[in-house]
């Protein structure tokens, strides 16, 4: 099957909104989809890999291959586990850095950074346990949890894809009543993205997949349409207004369940899902095929998603330090002729360093598939006096 650029395109922009997101305050993080909604890039983000998972791996797992597509997994699994040390390595030495050179030992001591200084021997052992959870370096270990879920989802699958949507479903409603989550060490509580819970959009996404892949069509109901639609149109409105308030005395499990981004609440997953729904059946599938082509810029982020991730979490650190600790800018949206010009220079440059990256790592990929001259010489020569066929 020939490669769906359509994924690749969406998952670009996914990249494109995490880094931006993750610069905090920057004047164009206000105008990215989590501010016009319940749900942001994140779950767009996993919402693709599941369906990416599926056409990678779930053909070899029905063919008679199930041991080699597990093996390609766990692979996937080390390279994941590598990218999460080294990009949380390097953004920390990037932070201690800062402080050295503003003289700012403070710089290490916010959200979960002080546990490296306060505890080391302990944030040592929650590194490499991938249970020191601080932001910007947490997406990681929850795909690491998905991926390692991905055999069990595949062999539930394998019988029906249905059951497999069911028995995620039932594992994300056990996960939410009774709150089970894995350890964050060395500091309390859970994981920020919670692998048990955001597993059902993962297998959502896989299911997808499988159908893309099969040549199904998705069922399309225009009393659904409009449902899905409004419901945007509803958490837009929500969102935008800061209508929060206006909601009567809720229990809290509604709160946790329906909204909070650890448990990925059901408010959330309709969300992402109905930006999907729409999306589908809506001009927009019609309006992008001119784009989706193998050079589109924002198709080679998605093509390379992982080096592309790895490098925006670490020129997202830049750009928090820059704004923060050198132009002294606030981490809320506050606008400022000198925030908006330094904004207009970081985002811009962070992105043309990503697209570099994608389009040098295609570069090289083309370069590797293509024979050198000492191949092709010998090919020529041992092909010499051979009489093409007729």
């Amino acid at each position: 099957m020939p490669r769906d650029y359509r994924i690749d395109f969406f998952r670009g922009l996914a990249l494109i909104s995490i880094f931006v997101n993750h610069i905090p305050g920057n004047f164009f993080s206000n105008f990215t989809h989590r501010n016009f909604g319940l749900s942001d890039a994140a779950e767009v983000f996993v919402l693709l890999a599941g369906m990416s998972a599926a056409l990678a791996y779930f053909p070899r797992f029905v063919s008679g291959q199930g041991p080699r597509a597990v093996g390609l997994v766990a692979k996937r699994i080390g390279t994941l586990y590598i990218a999460q040390l080294s990009s949380i390595l390097i953004g920390f030495s990037i932070y201690a850095i800062a402080s050295i050179w503003l003289q700012d030992p403070g710089l290490m001591l916010p959200d979960e950074r002080r546990w490296i200084v306060e505890v080391p021997i302990k944030a040592l052992a929650g590194l490499g346990l991938l249970t020191y959870q601080t932001g910007n370096f947490n997406i990681l270990p929850m795909y690491i949890g998905m991926m390692a879920l991905l055999p069990a989802i595949m062999l539930i699958a394998r019988f029906r894809l249905s059951l497999a949507v069911a028995a995620s479903f039932l594992l994300w409603l056990v996960a939410n009543i009774f709150r089970i989550n894995l350890p964050n060490f060395p500091s309390s509580g859970g994981w920020y993205f919670n692998p048990l819970t955001w597993q059902f959009l993962f297998t959502i996404g896989f299911v997808g997949g499988v159908m893309l892949r099969r040549g199904d069509r998705l069922y399309y109901s225009k009393t659904l349409y409009w449902l899905a639609l409004a419901y945007l149109v509803a958490s837009a409105v929500l969102v935008v207004g800061h209508y929060w308030d206006s909601f009567p005395p809720l229990p809290q499990w509604v709160w946790l369940s329906g909204f909070d981004k650890t448990w990925v609440g059901a408010f959330r997953i309709l969300h992402v899902v109905s930006i999907g729904y729409v999306v589908v059946f809506s001009p927009i599938p019609a309006m992008l095929k001119r784009w989706l082509y193998a050079e589109n810029w924002i198709v080679r982020l998605g093509r390379n998603t992982l080096p592309v991730f790895w490098l925006s979490t670490v020129l997202a650190v830049t750009g928090h330090i820059l704004r923060e600790s050198v132009f002294g800018l606030p981490n809320d949206p506050t606008f400022t002729a000198t925030g908006i010009m330094l904004d207009l220079l970081l985002i811009p440059v962070g992105l043309a360093i990503m697209f570099g990256l994608a389009a040098f790592l295609d570069w090289t990929k083309a370069s590797a598939s293509r024979p050198s001259a000492a191949e092709e010489g010998a090919r020529g020569r041992s092909n010499a006096g051979m009489v093409p066929a007729e």
